[in-house]
């Protein structure tokens, strides 16, 4: 008989955060502020059982509800930051709204993933082992990838409801927004923004409740096991530094492209609004005339090729993930080889390998949303092309 969890050890817990920043796409947190915040839960729980169980969605329990709670704000902002009070804050305002409204809230989720975002539901669980009513994590998430904004969740694309959500800061400051349609998510975004602009780039949001079929039906399911499968090979495979795409494709683990091999030559980052808009350039090693350019809001939105002084191929576009990890930091701190990089991490003069990764199916199960969500962001960062998607492009190295 199948057994209804898995139990997640703190070495889990170390390669989910790996995986997950892998596949955040440049966004959803770096490996230094995941790790950090199972680090700070250790130090002020001496003794505690550092492990979690992980449910498979189809033993949910039947009539409960899951949330996701995150980190709202400035990747830059976050960097170094213990979130551990914003998330419980949150997590807990959320409670009481869920109760208030007679469901039964029994389990945690990722928002998305992302080495940051992707540990809350497990500092979480954590947390409500202390306090003797633990809440397990479900083997899903809310994106598939990390995400901008509200509205470009694949929990709202695919028609899940963002309405009712809970703002807190680590004082305890907080916010519910119940809007007449819990499924407006452009709406909560801008509310959410400017609470978290008021909170100074940083606050823990919680909310998005999902039935056991929501779940199961128009959301990424088995995302944290995977993360936890790439950590582990990225962390312990005896593939060369510089082959790490190639080592999970071997594995059948993610459908990847490298696209290239080389130094970080330029990065221009903007924050304001509660973003981190910027560009990212890499030179080949191997082939020095081929230069690619990053562009991202948080996440990595566009892949492009330059061609000449103001010149770019477009290569491929979100929601396909272009990644990104260290093949040699060259001196910056808290950085080794074989790490995925957030754009948070990413330093001028680093050796990094950059690949593409396909983008989970259920992304497209709408006609149009899937692409229009992410309109506004594009339009940010001057693309107004269509989708080019994973199939587009081909290796370049």
């Amino acid at each position: 008989m199948c057994e209804k969890y898995t139990l997640i050890t703190e070495q889990d817990m170390k390669n989910i955060i790996w995986g997950a920043t892998l596949m955040g796409g440049g966004g959803g947190g770096s490996i230094t502020s995941g790790t950090m915040l199972m680090e700070k839960f250790k130090e002020s729980h001496t003794g505690s059982d550092m492990t979690v169980k992980l449910y498979e969605p189809e033993h949910m329990a039947d009539g409960s509800y899951a949330s996701a709670t995150a980190g709202m704000g400035a990747p830059a902002a976050i960097v170094g930051v213990d979130f551990s009070k914003y998330a419980a804050n949150a997590s807990a305002l959320l409670k009481e709204i869920a109760e208030r409204a007679g469901k039964k809230l029994m389990y945690n989720i990722p928002v998305e993933l992302g080495g940051f975002s992707t540990f809350f539901p497990f500092l979480l669980s954590l947390q409500s082992k202390e306090e003797g009513v633990e809440m397990p994590v479900v083997d899903a998430d809310g994106a598939g990838r990390a995400v901008p904004a509200l509205e470009t969740l694949l929990l709202n694309v695919n028609g899940c409801v963002t309405s009712p959500l809970a703002l807190a800061n680590d004082k305890n400051d907080k916010i519910s927004v119940e809007l007449a349609d819990p499924y407006n998510a452009p709406l909560a975004e801008k509310i959410g923004r400017d609470i978290c602009s008021e909170f100074g780039n940083m606050v823990g949001i919680s909310g998005w409740l999902v039935s056991k079929e929501d779940v199961r039906t128009k959301i990424c399911t088995g995302t944290i096991t995977l993360c936890k499968k790439i950590g582990e090979v990225l962390r312990t495979s005896n593939a060369l530094d510089s082959d790490m795409f190639e080592e999970l494709a071997r594995q059948q683990l993610v459908d990847t492209k490298v696209i290239c091999k080389g130094t970080i030559t330029d990065i221009t980052t903007e924050t304001h609004g509660g973003f981190d808009y910027g560009t990212l350039t890499v030179q080949s090693d191997r082939y020095p005339d081929h230069v690619y350019c990053i562009r991202f809001q948080n996440e990595n939105l566009l892949l492009q090729k330059k061609l000449g002084e103001n010149e770019f191929e477009d290569l491929m576009t979100v929601p396909d993930l272009t990644c990104m990890y260290c093949i040699d930091p060259a001196g910056a701190e808290g950085v080794i080889p074989r790490m995925p990089l957030s754009n948070a991490d990413a330093k001028k003069g680093m050796k990094i390998a950059v690949g593409v990764i396909k983008v989970d199916p259920k992304w497209f199960m709408t006609e149009e949303k899937w692409w229009n969500v992410w309109n506004e962001c594009m339009e940010t960062i001057g693309y107004t092309g269509g989708y080019l998607g994973f199939d587009h492009v081909e290796p370049q190295e």
